[in-house]
């Protein structure tokens, strides 16, 4: 071991390691330790001591002791959770109010856990990069903290005894430079009104959205419309539900990739190829109950595919008909998949 202590990157590979695991830390030069297959029921302490770290990934379910903030150079934080479960307010775990002084930070992703609030003089300028936090993370007063942010990803529970479940929504408006967004709902409640004050303001240098398990109303859709630098939309999971998606007044003009995932539509009516003039890609997945789209989204130049994957026969039989009068030139391609038929090929 001793002819690799001047090592600069520690990579653990392959299959998730059994417990309990050797913990050899005497590399006091290391940049990189990626230990995401490492699962730790107690927090690696020596780690800590590796003042020299860029990068850190690893899987614990545990709270990070306020020492982390020992790792002054700290670029990337990523800690997994070999278990997730669901969490109540008496269980939520913040992490250290110490991670506002790790300033070099740019990639912070530690599943299952908040930054807390912070002190009046606290900022991470550098963090760009902010994942796997619920949405008690998603106040005004650490967005403005965080005013670089580039990528947010949100999990968030719904309570049945909250009035307002989505009412941090309104300060997603104020990260001005925020480009993609993933925010999902752990355990949708479908029945749960939503409100229209609480329809997303969304900051508008969005390109990429993914939205999961919100339930809105899909006239709420207009909100998204209304993003001129979006590029790829991924609707999973109920994010919108109702029978009827009317786009005839919406406009996605930069949207490239569209997906629509898990949903109780019935009808998208799309009158115009203007109402998506830049798309190429297009998704359904396990929307069982659309029968049929518009053969007018196959007079959209661009658009190169359209995927079907455990979808109503009627859906595939419908559109394959009007995709096949589309000049060959289009090079157009439908792509069918079938869980069904996986099965029977296995078997």
């Amino acid at each position: 071991m001793a002819s690799i202590s001047n090592a600069r990157s520690l990579l653990c590979t392959g299959l998730h390691h059994e417990y309990p695991v050797p913990k050899c830390m005497d590399f006091s030069l290391l940049r990189v330790l990626d230990a995401l297959t490492v699962r730790f029921y107690e927090f690696p302490i020596e780690v800590v001591k590796l003042i020299k770290l860029r990068y850190l990934a690893f899987t614990y379910n545990g709270k990070l002791p306020a020492s982390i903030s020992n790792l002054r150079h700290l670029q990337y934080l990523i800690v997994q959770q070999y278990l997730h479960i669901l969490s109540s307010e008496a269980r939520r775990s913040y992490l250290p109010m110490e991670i506002w002084d790790m300033k070099e930070l740019r990639h912070l992703q530690v599943m299952g856990s908040d930054l807390p609030d912070p002190t009046s003089d606290a900022f991470l300028l550098n963090l760009s990069t902010l994942l796997g936090v619920s949405a008690h993370s998603c106040t005004y007063k650490v967005f403005e903290r965080i005013p670089n942010l580039n990528k947010l990803g949100v999990q968030m529970e719904l309570a049945l005894d909250v009035d307002e479940p989505l009412c941090c929504f309104k300060h997603l408006s104020s990260l001005h430079k925020l480009e993609s967004l993933k925010w999902s709902v752990a355990n949708p409640n479908l029945q749960l009104v939503v409100p229209a004050a609480s329809v997303p303001i969304f900051p508008p240098g969005l390109k990429k959205l993914t939205l999961s398990g919100l339930g809105f109303p899909w006239e709420y859709t207009s909100t998204i419309a209304e993003l001129e630098n979006l590029e790829v939309l991924k609707l999973q999971c109920y994010a919108f539900q109702g029978q009827v998606w009317d786009t005839e007044w919406f406009i996605f003009s930069k949207l490239r990739f569209l997906l629509i995932e898990d949903t109780d539509l019935e009808d998208w009516y799309v009158k115009s190829l203007w109402r998506f003039p830049s798309l190429e890609r297009l998704i359904f997945r396990h929307c069982y109950k659309l029968k049929e789209i518009s053969n007018k989204i196959g007079d959209i130049e661009c658009l190169k595919m359209i995927e079907l994957d455990d979808c109503n026969p009627s859906l595939v039989a419908s559109t394959k008909r009007w995709a096949d009068k589309v000049p060959r030139r289009r090079k157009l391609q439908v792509c069918v998949k079938s869980s069904e038929d996986d099965r029977k090929r296995k078997s």
